[in-house]
């Protein structure tokens, strides 16, 4: 039957509604995917500006090593006990409140740590700042992953990982630069500033907002989300000697005076720049599997490297780490998201990032027990174990599971 031709100006209720031009939706550098980038630099700045000099402060206040390791394993406790719940929080209250109050939270403990040098004081509010920061950042990412086009998801969390490598690099050298040269006054302060700063790029980005219908009570199982969790275990146990390495990396190459600590963190972040920049689309087009055997072995190189003890062999450690890191976090990142609805992805977040606060905190605190009882070059050999561990939970167990890229693209 013939339609009746609509009168000028008018639109038929049946018509389509208006495409968009083509590549509108698929659009990468939107105003708030800027933002997002311009604020997961700077926490990420302050996060290694702060975690690769604190070691030095807890020396100079009368720690030792061994505390250093337990400092490092309570800041992840504290971070693993709030992740989930910023997580709920971020799909069922807000997606601003934490990337507009944390930052200003932080600022204030920062403030309180300039103000109060006493060992004890000190690590309770370092562990408090790992509990911000925690909150802080699963809000970052959960809207991160918003301002993506899931057809360019692997494009885009490499880019987005950017901001983390530049923080690798910058972060670890700004902080160790400044308590050489300034004090550790210098460092807080500046820590501060990079706070402030993630704080006006927040109020610049458009929040999604929330239906209150849709609203879920906590309950356990809505704290974590299931279809994550293969890439996130694969992620903690490959990273797992990283979060050692990171934290002693720097007193390793000053006590045997075989490196500087800001170099090699340099060195991590040109590694893992280039991966990150080469490699986002190899994500999208052939999955994660082959950066799950790259990755990890440039963790493998990167501890024999450090085990060898030789400057060269110092400097290219920081190389391969980076490498393995740049493959490794965006490709679990993108196993972990795939499959995951806007409405879940708070829950998607937390669950991967408690990836890191794991391995961070285990490691940190492996790290420290080795060290002090058998030395530097048995602990980053002892940690080249946990790689072949997630190598192995890749192969037999998150390979088949549904996010993996090979199931998901049967699947869909």
């Amino acid at each position: 039957m013939a339609h009746k031709p609509p009168k000028s100006g008018q639109v038929p209720p049946s018509a389509p509604p208006v495409p968009l031009a083509i590549g509108d939706d698929e659009r990468l550098w939107t105003r708030n995917f800027a933002l997002i980038w311009i604020i997961n630099l700077s926490m990420s700045v302050w996060a290694f500006m702060l975690q690769a000099p604190f070691p030095f402060y807890i020396l100079h206040l009368g720690g030792n090593e061994l505390l250093i390791g337990i400092t490092a394993g309570a800041v992840s406790v504290a971070a693993l006990l709030v992740r989930p719940f910023a997580g709920w929080f971020l799909d069922n209250i807000s997606r601003s409140i934490l990337l507009l109050l944390g930052p200003l939270v932080i600022i204030l403990s920062l403030v309180l740590l300039l103000t109060i040098p006493v060992l004890g004081i000190a690590i309770m509010l370092r562990i408090f700042l790992g509990f911000l920061f925690s909150a802080t950042s699963t809000g970052s990412a959960t809207n991160a992953a918003d301002a993506i086009p899931p057809q360019r998801f692997g494009e885009g969390i490499g880019l987005l990982g950017l901001g983390n490598t530049l923080g690798t690099a910058l972060g670890p050298m700004i902080g160790l630069t400044l308590i050489g040269s300034l004090g550790f006054e210098a460092l807080f302060i500046v820590s501060a500033a990079m706070m402030a700063l993630t704080f006006f790029a927040a109020r610049g980005f458009k929040f999604k907002k929330f239906d209150k219908s849709q609203r879920r009570t906590i309950r356990f199982k809505a704290l974590f989300n299931k279809d994550a969790i293969p890439a996130s275990l694969v992620l903690l146990l490959a990273s797992l000697p990283f979060g050692g390495v990171v934290i002693f990396v720097a007193l390793y190459g000053e006590h045997y005076g075989i490196g500087q600590g800001s170099w090699y963190f340099v060195l991590i972040a040109v590694g893992s720049g280039t991966a990150r920049l080469l490699g986002g689309r190899l994500i999208d087009r052939w999955g994660e599997k082959p950066m799950v055997w790259f990755g990890n072995a440039c963790f493998v190189l990167g501890l024999v490297l450090l085990v060898l003890h030789t400057p060269v062999a110092y400097y290219l450690s920081g190389l391969a780490f980076g490498l393995g890191f740049g493959v490794m976090n965006p490709a679990m990142q993108a196993m972990a998201m795939r499959t995951i609805p806007i409405e879940k992805r708070g829950s998607a977040t937390s669950t991967f990032q408690l990836s890191h606060d794991i391995s961070g905190g285990l490691g940190g605190v492996l790290a420290g027990w080795l060290v002090t009882h058998w030395g530097y070059q048995v602990m980053f050999g002892t940690l080249i174990i946990f790689v072949f561990f997630s190598t192995a939970v890749y192969i037999f167990w998150a390979a088949k599971s549904k996010s993996a890229f090979e199931v998901w693209k049967v699947s869909g």
